[in-house]
């Protein structure tokens, strides 16, 4: 043990001075020290108090040890302050003990680590939180190897949930110490999320010590950290600082991986797919692809090398020269072993997701291309194609293996393609649409396309049973009819080459049989010759030896024209389809028709910026039609309230008008009811009584039912106007479906508001009831002179004549006009709610046009804007369009690396490379 451990320890006095001495007592001893030195002439009793003190601390008396210890003044003086700090800390005087902690100067790194652990364990217990970290990680800094002091920081962080300290602490100890413990401490936090706020970067150090270390743990460190930046935004630099880590590693070729070589397939196939910048995708999947190489085992070696060739093909110059050499040299040991079928599989998901990217992007895809993708997506059907030198002799054998004469329906200059369906059908498929054919004018309009082919559907037992379809194809004109040609074998799984009696070959046919040899040697063709006579050993070996030239390895079929074809025959003839897959020519297949797909979708940017620009201009100009519909419709609406609300009011102001002239000249005529004899005291009560009585019998067998008529007449009036308003809005609605090309809208109006009216107007045919008026029974002053004259005179007979004439003047000549005006306003209140609903019956009415109108116009302005935004965009951003086709390239070409490229590695569409 070391110096200074003794005195971390408190053993100083041990070692100096009882020297394993057990036989007597610490303080003893020392007493006897102390006494025996005190009598020296030069005494020096420091390192005796000293080692007194850490006695007396041993044995729990912590003021005598510090009373020792206060009195040290070598080189052991900040030893003792901090042991006297230790006593208070026991003494539980923890701000003392903290202050002259931090008062100790020392060059001692022991001693300073001690300090540091001290304090840290002051602040726990004062719950100082942030103090303690502080503390921890100085001890850390300052004395990393120190005994348990990275394993008590650590577990300090877990404790505190500070993960990024503890990670801090984990990924620096790993990298130190090259201990697999803190490797797979610093695993288990990735695992339990504790390491998902950080970069890529900031992994860097751990992978690149473990690298060197363990291959084993680093492959289950980089899978997991793999995972966690996959769902993030970092993931691009997550691959390329993996990558960079990988470059700099020393990884042999011997090491068997595990998962590490699938990470990479994944995810280079994610790169291409998904949608991430192209500018960052060339700063990471280059060094990504040299990567791949590095860790690739047989199954993803070819996948990975093809990668490379295929990301230099779209990006030349961007894959160091040895990569490229080592792909190359990749490819040519393992020519062959690519599983054929999950390269079909690929091939399939990478048309699929151009189309779907395609479909996103409102750019039409071509319809025949689709077409063929679905017949060859039919792993249980066979495809083959017949093709010759005669019209006549191909036609002939067609109808030999329909086991019909259809063939001789179709004397076209287009390939047609038979197949087995339930109902008989004609389509014409062509790269604008794909048709019905219904006429034969229709047909031979189709047959003038040069890129057409009729499909001929119809219930054929032959067919059905073999699971086949057959394709026709006319006279050869190659390379004229190339392109066709090549669709036509790009569609099939083999074909029968009918050859003539004298087994010659035209210069276009040899072309074509040099050009499917070459480029397409896995395509399969076979010949059969059709003679009109018997046919011999000798003429059959003529034959074969005329094409061998061509195909060495071919079978050959012979039939006399004269003899229909035996059952074996056929067998033996459809046996050359082979039941198993030929994933190699399936995957060529698809291949050709993906970039048939892409050369087409490049050229599709400039149709689609028109498409939209021509959709916008045509939004617009409706859009401004049915916002002008709109307003027109509210000027409907108040034109249609201001008529139906003006004849109301005629009808009204004209009853109202009429009984302001009767209600007064009916009160003057009730002057008949007086008589000389009457009793003119009360006869006022009798007069208003009878006025009353006159007027409520006019009101209600005069006034109200022409009231009634007049309201039924103006609800059929009101009827006729709205139908003239729902009969122009038919036109509008018209109008603007003609536009839209379909049932787009519906301006159909709220009629139930006439029924709505009409039984109102029967509720209303009842009795009516208004309050009496009090005519004469008002305190005019008038009325009061002939009420006290009645009173006063009434029971003088000499007078009764003369209150008569009074009476009788005085009913006559009254002004009756405020009488009437109050009867009118009365008599209209109870249909004042109906007269004011008007207008919002006519809202009403309007409300559902309106709705409609809006509503498009919402959503032809929703539209607009979203073509606006796409259409800036596609302008202000064409690489959008451009760069995910480069990316489907990059995936095309890493399918034809793996199938194996042809010689020439031409890539025009109308090549048959595939």
């Amino acid at each position: 043990m070391e110096k200074e451990q003794y005195l971390v320890k408190k053993l100083y006095h041990e070692q100096h001075f009882l020297k394993g001495d057990e036989s007597e007592h610490p303080i003893r001893v020392l007493g006897e020290l102390y006494v025996s030195e005190q009598k020296k002439e030069m005494a020096d009793l420091s390192y005796i108090r000293f080692a007194q003190g850490e006695v007396y601390f041993l044995n729990n008396d912590y003021e005598a040890a510090i009373f020792k210890w206060e009195n040290i003044h070598n080189e052991l003086e900040p030893w003792a302050k901090k042991n006297i700090a230790d006593a208070y800390m026991e003494l539980d005087l923890l701000s003392t003990a903290e202050e002259i902690y931090k008062s100790i100067s020392s060059d001692s790194l022991i001693l300073n680590t001690e300090i540091s652990l001290q304090l840290f364990s002051l602040y726990l217990q004062q719950g100082k939180a942030g103090e303690a970290d502080q503390m921890i990680k100085n001890a850390v800094v300052l004395n990393p190897d120190y005994e348990n002091v990275t394993e008590l920081a650590c577990a300090f962080f877990e404790e505190q949930q500070d993960w990024e300290s503890a990670l801090d602490l984990t990924i620096s100890e790993a990298v130190r110490t090259k201990s697999r413990q803190w490797f797979r401490k610093l695993l288990d936090y990735i695992e339990n999320g504790h390491a998902s706020a950080q970069e890529p970067r900031f992994f860097v150090p751990a992978l690149t010590a473990l690298q060197a270390i363990d291959f084993s743990l680093f492959e289950q460190m980089t899978v997991v950290l793999w995972d966690n930046f996959q769902k993030r935004d970092h993931y691009l630099s997550w691959l390329k600082e993996l990558s960079a880590v990988i470059a700099k590693s020393e990884i042999t070729a011997s090491y068997r991986w595990n998962k590490l070589p699938a990470k990479f397939s994944d995810s280079f196939r994610k790169l291409l797919l998904e949608d991430f910048p192209l500018e960052r995708l060339k700063e990471v999947v280059p060094s990504l692809l040299s990567s791949w190489l590095q860790v690739a085992d047989s199954a993803t070696a070819p996948a990975a090398a093809a990668g490379v060739l295929a990301w230099n093909d779209v990006f030349p110059a961007s894959v160091g020269e040895s990569s490229i050499q080592e792909a190359q040299d990749i490819l040519g040991r393992l020519s062959g072993v690519a599983d054929r079928s999950n390269l079909f599989m690929d091939s399939q998901n990478l048309f699929k997701s151009i189309e779907q990217w395609a479909s996103a992007m409102n750019a039409a895809m071509n319809p025949k291309v689709k077409w063929m993708f679905q017949k060859l997506s039919m792993l249980d059907h066979k495809t083959v194609l017949i093709a010759g030198t005669s019209a006549g002799s191909k036609s002939s054998f067609v109808n030999m293996l329909l086991g019909s004469t259809e063939a001789d329906f179709f004397d076209t200059s287009v390939p047609v393609l038979y197949g087995h369906g339930e109902t008989t059908a004609f389509r014409l498929i062509t790269n604008e649409n794909i048709a019905t054919v219904t006429t034969s004018h229709e047909l031979v309009e189709g047959e003038r396309k040069p890129d057409a082919l009729i499909e001929y559907i119809w219930p054929n037992r032959f067919l059905a049973d073999h699971r086949l379809s057959v394709i026709d194809f006319p006279v050869l004109h190659f390379p004229k009819r190339k392109e066709s040609v090549i669709e036509s074998i790009r569609m099939s799984a083999c074909m029968f080459f009918i050859l003539n009696e004298d087994a010659s070959l035209t210069i276009d046919e040899q072309e074509l049989l040099n050009e499917i040899k070459e480029h397409i040697p896995e395509y399969p063709v076979h010949f059969i010759l059709q003679t009109n006579g018997p046919i011999t050993n000798e003429k059959l070996d003529s034959v074969k030896q005329h094409v061998s030239q061509f195909f060495p390895d071919a079978n050959f079929f012979a039939i006399s024209g004269s003899d229909p074809i035996s059952d074996s025959q056929l067998e033996s003839i459809l046996n050359e389809v082979d039941e198993k897959k030929n994933w190699l020519l399936l995957t060529g297949h698809l291949i050709f028709l993906i970039k048939k797909m892409i050369g087409g979708l490049l050229k599709q940017r400039e149709k689609i910026q028109r498409e939209l620009t021509e959709a916008i201009e045509f939004d617009e100009e409706v859009l401004t039609k049915i916002q002008g519909a709109i307003h027109q419709l509210y000027d409907l609406e108040e034109e249609k309230t201001k008529v139906l609300s003006d004849a109301y009011r005629s009808f009204k102001d004209e009853i109202k008008s009429d009984l302001l002239k009767t209600v007064p000249k009916l009160l003057k005529e009730s002057a008949d009811i007086l008589q000389e004899d009457s009793d003119f005291g009360t006869i006022h009560k009798k007069l208003n009584d009878e006025m009353n009585k006159r007027i409520s019998d006019y009101l209600q067998y005069t006034v109200h039912p022409t009231y009634i008529s007049s309201l039924q007449d103006w609800i059929s009036f009101s009827e006729g106007e709205l139908n003239k308003a729902q009969e122009q809005l038919i036109e509008w609605n018209e109008g603007f479906n003609l536009m839209f090309g379909e049932e787009r809208l519906e301006l159909a109006c709220d009629f139930q508001i006439l029924g709505d009216w009409r039984r109102d107007a029967d509720r209303m045919t009842g009795t009516i009831q208004i309050d009496k008026e009090n005519i004469l029974l008002k305190r005019t002053p008038a009325q009061v002179l002939l009420k006290s004259a009645g009173k006063l005179f009434g029971v003088i007979p000499a007078n009764q004549s003369i209150m008569y004439k009074r009476y009788r003047q005085y009913i006559e000549n009254e002004n009756y006009d405020d009488t009437a005006e109050s009867i009118a306003e009365k008599f209209f209140r109870q249909f004042e709610l109906f007269e004011k609903a008007i207008p919002r019956d006519i809202s009403l009415f309007f409300r559902n046009p309106y709705h409609v109108l809006r509503k498009s116009a919402d959503e032809l302005q929703e539209t607009v804007d979203k073509n606006k935004a796409k259409l800036d965009d596609m302008k202000s951003n064409p690489e959008k369009f451009h760069n995910p086709l480069k990316l489907f390239d990059v995936r095309l070409r890493q399918l034809e690396w793996m199938k194996g490229k042809s010689k020439t590695g031409s890539r025009t569409n109308n090549s048959v490379n595939g």
